[in-house]
Order: C-alpha cells, then sequence, then structure tokens
C-alpha cells in the first residue's frame, strides 16, 4: 500500500552522494530548492522524526521553523547538483479498460453541473447545522433542479483518504462508503469528482518520475475502490490533469498515464485568477490537451469557478460574469481534438463550482449576525448564483443546439452515403444481370450455330453420296 510516509522515504533515498548531506532541502533531487520541497516541508511541520526523516534539516528530532529557515537559505538552483544514474526498474504495466466498456457518452450533449460546495456536504459541525437549520441554498437547488441541471456529487477532504493521513485504512473506506451510499445512488452512471490536494498535490509537480510514480499509485488505490463501488459512474480527481501537465514542454513533468488510464471520468479546472485579462485561449487549449491526453475515450468534465483571487491575505472576488463565460465556460465549449480517424472529441459537461463559506469567512461582522442576517447573506449569494447559472445554461444549451446539429449533419451524410452505396448496388446487380442475359443470349447463338454447321456438313455430304451415287448410275 502507497502511503505518504513511504513517498517521503522514497524521495529521501533519491538524493544523490553529492546532495546527501543532512542540511540539503532539495527533497524531490529536481537540482532546485523551490516551492515543491517547501510544501514537502511544512506538510510535516512539528513532526517529530521517527527514523530517516529528510525535513528534519538540522538533525534536531522534529521538523520545525528551524529547518524552514534553513530551507529557505538554501532557495533556488543546488550548486554542483548531478542528477543520479539510476538503474532502470521493471516497469508497472499500465492498467488496461475493458474493450466492452460503456462509450455511449461519447457525441452527446455537453451538460451543465451545479458542483457548489453547500455546508450541507461538509462532514458535521455548526456548519452544518447552520446550512441546514437556514436551508442554506435552498434557491439555486430550487432553480437547478426546476431547470433540469444535475448535481455533480464531490467527495472532499482526501475522498478516499477519509483523515487525509497518507494512508487507506479500513475506517477510511469505510466512512467514504457511508458517504457514497449517502449521496450517491448504487446504479448511477453519471460523474463523481474525488478531490485529493494537500501534500499529494503538490508531489504530482515534480518532474521525477520515480517520485511521480509513488504519488500515482496512491492516486489509483483511493480511485480503484470507488470504482469498485459504483461501477458504472464516470470517476475521477478534481484538477487532474493538471494545468502544467498540458504544456508543451513535456519535459516539465513526470508521466501522470497510469492515473489518466485508470480514471472514468476526468475533471480538469480551468479557474483562473487573471481578472480582465482574456485567457480563454490558454484555458481552451488546456482543456484540448485533456481530451488528446485520454485519447478521447474517457469523458471530459470542466470544473469553472466564478472567483479569483489577487494574493495572499486578500479576498476571493467574482469575475465579471462576462468575463467569467468567456474565459472558462465558452472556451471549454470551444474546445475540440480530432483522433487520427478524424473523428471529433469535445467535452461532456462543465460543472459551476463555489462555496458557501466564502459568504461566513469573508462577510464582515457575521460572528455577530443574528440568524435572519446570515440567512439574508446567503439569499444574496443564491442569486449570484442563479445569474451565473443561468449565463453558463444560455452558452451550454446552444452547445448543445450546435451538437445536435452536428449530429443530424452526420445523419444526412451518412444516409446520403448509405444511398449512394445502395444505388451503387442496384447499378451492379442491373449490371450484372444485362452481362448474364447478353452470355445467355451469345450461347444460343453458339449452339445454334454449331447446329447448322452440323447440319450444314451433313447436307453437303449426303449431296456429294447422291452425285457420286448418279454418275454410277449413268455409267450403268
Amino acid at each position: 500500500m502507497t502511503t505518504l510516509p513511504t513517498t517521503l522515504a522514497m524521495i529521501a533515498t533519491s538524493i544523490t552522494a553529492t546532495t546527501a548531506f543532512a542540511s540539503n532541502a532539495d527533497f524531490n533531487n529536481d537540482g532546485f530548492v523551490n516551492a515543491n520541497d517547501l510544501m514537502i516541508l511544512t506538510s510535516n511541520l512539528n513532526v517529530a522524526c521517527d527514523g530517516e526523516c529528510p525535513t528534519d534539516l538540522n538533525v534536531d528530532g522534529v521538523t520545525n521553523q528551524s529547518d524552514l529557515m534553513l530551507l529557505l537559505a538554501q532557495w533556488g538552483e543546488v550548486e554542483g547538483y548531478v542528477a543520479e544514474e539510476t538503474e532502470e526498474e521493471e516497469e508497472t504495466p499500465l492498467p488496461t479498460r475493458d474493450p466492452n466498456r460503456d462509450m455511449s457518452w461519447q457525441g452527446q450533449d455537453p451538460i451543465l453541473l451545479d458542483a457548489i460546495y453547500y455546508d450541507h456536504l461538509c462532514r458535521g459541525g455548526e456548519r452544518l447545522a447552520l446550512a441546514e437549520e437556514l436551508n442554506q441554498g435552498e434557491h439555486t437547488k430550487a432553480w437547478t433542479a426546476n431547470n433540469g441541471i444535475a448535481v455533480q456529487p464531490i467527495s472532499y477532504n482526501g475522498a478516499v483518504d477519509w483523515y487525509e493521513d497518507g494512508e487507506y485504512s479500513d475506517d477510511d473506506k469505510e466512512r467514504f462508503k457511508n458517504w457514497l451510499d449517502a449521496q450517491v445512488p448504487a446504479d448511477y452512471d453519471g460523474p463523481i469528482c474525488l478531490d485529493l490536494e494537500g501534500t499529494w498535490w503538490n508531489m504530482l509537480n515534480t518532474s521525477n518520475q520515480a517520485v511521480m510514480d509513488n504519488v500515482v499509485a496512491f492516486y489509483v488505490e483511493g480511485l480503484e475502490y470507488a470504482k469498485s463501488l459504483r461501477p458504472n459512474a464516470k470517476i475521477g480527481y478534481w484538477g487532474i490533469p493538471k494545468k502544467q501537465y498540458t504544456s508543451e514542454d513535456p519535459s516539465e513533468h513526470a508521466s501522470i498515464e497510469r492515473l489518466l488510464l485508470a480514471s472514468t471520468g476526468i475533471f480538469p479546472d480551468v479557474y483562473e485568477w487573471n481578472p480582465n485579462g482574456n485567457d480563454a485561449p490558454r484555458l481552451q487549449a488546456h482543456v484540448e490537451k485533456c481530451l488528446e491526453l485520454v485519447n478521447g475515450e474517457i469523458p471530459v468534465y470542466v470544473q469553472a469557478s466564478p472567483r479569483y483571487k489577487l494574493g495572499p491575505g486578500t479576498s476571493f472576488e467574482f469575475h465579471k460574469q462576462n468575463e467569467f463565460i468567456h474565459d472558462q465556460v465558452q472556451a471549454a465549449l470551444d474546445a475540440v481534438w480530432t483522433d487520427a480517424n478524424g473523428m471529433e472529441h469535445r467535452i461532456n459537461g462543465v460543472a459551476l463550482w463555489d462555496a458557501y463559506f466564502y459568504a461566513s469567512n469573508q462577510t464582515e461582522g457575521w460572528s455577530e449576525m443574528n440568524l435572519d442576517q446570515r440567512k439574508s447573506v446567503w439569499n444574496e449569494l443564491d442569486q449570484t448564483h442563479i445569474d451565473i447559472l443561468v449565463g453558463m445554461k444560455s452558452v451550454v444549451d446552444v452547445a448543445a443546439e450546435e451538437a445536435s446539429q452536428r449530429r443530424e449533419l452526420a445523419q444526412q451524410q451518412q444516409e446520403e452515403a448509405q444511398a449512394a452505396a445502395q444505388a451503387a448496388a442496384e447499378r451492379e446487380e442491373q449490371r450484372a444481370q444485362l452481362v448474364e442475359q447478353l452470355s445467355s443470349a451469345n450461347a444460343l447463338l453458339l449452339a445454334s450455330t454449331s447446329t447448322y454447321t452440323s447440319k450444314a456438313r451433313s447436307y453437303r455430304k449426303s449431296r456429294k453420296a447422291y452425285s457420286k451415287a448418279k454418275r454410277a448410275l449413268r455409267k450403268a
């Protein structure tokens, strides 16, 4: 079983002899001390060492602020770095998908999905109790129900790794199963998004394939368990493939092919924190590359968010709606990848993600508000969600109509091709019949000619015999 401690230990053993000092902060051995190493260290802050601890830079038995300061002092390129030459290991075989798997989702109209994080979905506590008491999101939910907008289930905070401790215990799995049974019918065949970020998320940025293989193994283990519980669903992880995986230079990251092959749905995000900029071309290219990475064989559900943040310490603000629709939603719907057979592939859906906890976290004086005031704030957020969903639905409906027209055109072309083939077949059959008739007539002619020749020969022979007999008679 893949665990976070196992991964960190594996990273530690990958450090080369030239950088194997206790104070070396290049944990992932990529030649740089950067944000990836910082995330590895900060995820282990105040953790006492039990055995080998690569993040305990000063070897005092605990990863703490002193180690953080040592890391920052080494920030940048590692002097004298030499990449380790490792022995080739036997590659883990890639999982294969059932050739008889359901592909009925191909060519279907794109759909709009509600992926909003209502506090009803959190794991308990005051947030859940207050959301239930005040019926949080009632207006948004009513609008989506009246307009046929399906909910996209998301399992937050580690998904199958329920306690987010880097291990899959029986208790983790039991709690995830209970959540799934409460949220998703057993015969459900729609999308289910798993949210596994934390320390693992930044490890997915590595360019070290050995590190990536270990990280991917953990993601796949949780994914396979979820698939075993809902075999008909389209299941994958939020934000994967990440935007960095769709860059033009594949050497910037290690391969996650095994994870993509194991997924039955993918959920790339098109979030952007560049207000007033035109991010549509970049985000469309990202989605198109995602379609290519799965070879058009796995449904794609794009995750869109109307919020942005300018930097640390700032609030999450809403994009202008027309910018959000143009840069994220329309760009995702416009994305198309054509395979080697000339078949076009597009996304299957686009989901709106937002969260009601922004209201409580960013509303001044929230803690002093009474229930009616808090409900009023949530109702205002409801109206914002409805306005956004109306805008999203309008472009999704247009994309669905265009998809319908493409199907009708394809059907028409197929029918025309079938009619042309039928006409050609009929002409060929007529030609064959004419050839057969001509052959029969020719055979009759030949037979008649043969009979005539035979009779003419017999006549000439008889005539000669008669002439001979006549002469003999005269002589007599």
